[in-house]
């Protein structure tokens, strides 16, 4: 037990007040007198009484000093330990909502880890005191808070409606806002409700007022999921590769099937995986379908990252127009852009007229005056621009990678390039940088219009890019960000990746359907924002008259099949507090206030108080 006021024990002082009363009380008996003559000497014996009486044994004494200490304690607020009670003036509770939280937990694994956060904080909230309040916040694609209040009701409402998500969230920013609100208010305490599984440097945890606490549910079983899958239709028949993974500590076997878009079985092959090991699967000879669906069989912890969904891509090739900077070849992009056999390069002398058939415009030390009708990718834009504010060339510095994650950058070792010189751009806040030199961006892309883009701000001859290993790459990355997969689908996409709408898409009267099978319009927002898958799975838009259609696959963050805690240390607290062993994450929480109880007894015995009086005992 704990008492959570200490200080409110200074109301036991009132214990020797209440003997001070009892000492100087004098004694009154009542007599029967036959004349009022003898009051006269019944109040001079009255006079002559010492104020300081003899203690006598009294019960209703007894019970006032019992009322008065219990009052007393009840004050202090004690708390039973270990309960997951709050603790403290204010709760903050960050509720992590990524998609590692849809794995089972608990010896039964009969819920995920995202129900077991929510009915331990919805137990907290049964115990919430009219003193206390509590902030829920969100620990998903956006850092959000949820709600604030000392009613556990609106409490609860807010924590019913916290859903489920299946795109990367924004770890960094939920644990920020947390740190923040602890370190305003000293009487607060966190609490994470989380895996642990952020891939943050630990150099950008932020600094919480006191220790927090990181809740950790334990996984239920095994994992393994469906990491990569391709496929390619050559003539008459289609060639599928996947990769298959143990995302776990033990050995495991597990079945994989392919189906068609009809549902029908294909094809079906075994794995035999080590813990934490890859294995590729191929199937050669399918038979043609829209889609195919790599499928794990068997059950494990977390059903969102077994099966996927690939869109074939045909073997024809698209049209990539280049224009140059005085008409300079540059052999380089040239043959980066050619090689698969996806695009066919066309030179081009005048940027501002574009063919209308090409699926990538590219411009290297060029820009036309208004953008095209489709993808770009620019290469070393010049000044003075209406499409973009570029700055004069300044010196490359240190190289520094902003999102590892991007999946432009997979396999993209960057530690050895050298750049000469790179062009600051200004005012294009559609633009994020995913890498920098020196501060400077130097690799850019965004969505404009629903128009894709990409940006290398510097001039490939006076840097070593071209030489290095992850040229072609990166090119390869830029195609499959830049472009729309070849056949009837837009591409495969991560949960929570924007893609843009290209026509005829963008015509009126479009719908999709996701892949829980409810239909919605294709809006104008849509159109103009970009289109965000929240679920894996796939996403079907259909025109009105339904003869055309495409298909969007959403497949889960790959980092999100990690299901094991991860053991976090975060930096918060006094420095005693760091300093000691266990002061831990993982310490017990003081929990359950019984104030409630201690005055409903105190009530009581103040009716036994009062009876007591009334009968002079």
């Amino acid at each position: 037990m704990k008492l959570l006021s200490p200080y409110m024990l200074f109301w036991l002082l009132s214990l020797p007040a209440i003997l001070a009363l009892y000492l100087l009380k004098r004694t009154y008996v009542n007599q029967t007198v036959p004349s009022v003559l003898l009051w006269q000497k019944l109040l001079r014996e009255m006079e002559a009484n010492r104020p300081w009486q003899k203690l006598r044994r009294n019960l209703l004494l007894l019970l006032q000093l019992l009322l008065a200490a219990m009052l007393a304690f009840t004050l202090a607020r004690p708390a039973l330990t270990g309960t997951g009670g709050p603790s403290a003036a204010h709760t903050i509770a960050v509720l992590d909502l990524s998609p590692s939280m849809a794995a089972l937990v608990g010896a039964n694994g009969k819920e995920t880890a995202l129900e077991n956060a929510k009915t331990q904080i919805s137990d907290l909230l049964s115990h919430l005191a009219p003193s206390q309040r509590l902030t829920l916040i969100s620990m998903g694609r956006e850092a959000r808070v949820l709600a604030s209040g000392n009613d556990p009701a609106d409490l609860r409402r807010a924590l019913d409606d916290a859903k489920q998500e299946y795109s990367k969230a924004d770890y960094e920013s939920a644990l920020s806002l947390a740190a923040a609100l602890s370190v305003q208010e000293p009487d607060s305490e966190v609490r994470i409700y989380s895996d642990g599984n952020w891939d943050l440097d630990s150099k950008l945890y932020p600094h919480f007022g006191s220790a927090p606490h990181l809740i950790q549910p334990q996984p239920h079983g095994k994992n393994l999921a469906v990491r990569q899958a391709a496929a390619i239709r050559i003539g008459e028949r289609t060639a599928l590769v996947a990769t298959v993974e143990n995302v776990s500590g033990e050995a495991s076997t597990v079945d994989v099937q392919v189906q068609g878009a009809d549902g029908k079985v294909l094809q079906v092959a075994s794995a035999a995986l080590k813990p934490n090991e890859q294995a590729s699967l191929s199937w050669d000879d399918l038979a043609p379908s829209d889609f195919y669906t790599v499928k794990l069989l068997g059950d494990d912890a977390l059903a969102a990252d077994n099966q996927r969904v690939v869109l074939p891509e045909g073997t024809s090739s698209a049209k990539a127009w280049l224009v140059t900077a005085e008409n300079q070849p540059n052999v380089f992009l040239e043959k980066a852009l050619g090689l698969g056999g996806r695009l066919t390069v066309e030179r081009g002398t005048d940027p501002d007229a574009p063919p209308a058939d090409a699926a990538l415009y590219v411009y290297d030390g060029v820009l036309p005056k208004q953008w095209p009708s489709g993808p770009v990718l620019l290469l070393n834009p010049p000044e003075g621009s209406p499409l973009l504010n570029v700055g004069a060339a300044v010196q490359a510095g240190n190289l520094q990678v902003l999102t590892p994650d991007a999946a432009l950058l997979q396999n993209v070792d960057l530690s050895n390039l050298h750049l000469q010189a790179l062009h600051p751009l200004t005012g294009a806040s559609w633009l994020q940088p995913l890498v920098t030199s020196g501060g400077t961006p130097m690799l850019l892309t965004g969505e404009q219009n629903g128009r894709s883009a990409a940006v290398l701000p510097f001039d490939l001859h006076q840097s070593d890019l071209p030489l290095l290993p992850a040229f072609p790459i990166l090119v390869k990355h830029l195609q499959d960000y830049l472009l729309p997969t070849t056949g009837a689908g837009l591409g495969t996409v991560e949960v929570g990746t924007r893609v843009g709408l290209l026509p005829p898409i963008r015509e009126t009267g479009w719908s999709y359907t996701d892949p829980s099978g409810t239909e919605y319009d294709v809006t104008q927002a849509l159109i103009s924002q970009g289109f965000n898958p929240t679920e894996p799975g796939l996403y079907r838009f259909q025109s009105n008259d339904g003869k055309t259609s495409q298909l969007l696959s959403a497949s889960l963050p790959p980092g999100e099949s990690r299901i094991q805690p991860t053991a976090v240390t975060l930096p918060g607290g006094t420095a005693s507090e760091k300093n000691d062993p266990h002061a831990t994450a993982s310490a017990s929480i003081p929990g359950l206030e019984i104030w409630r109880w201690l005055a409903a007894l105190i009530l009581l015995l103040l009716f036994v108080e009062w009876g007591v009086y009334k009968r002079g005992i």
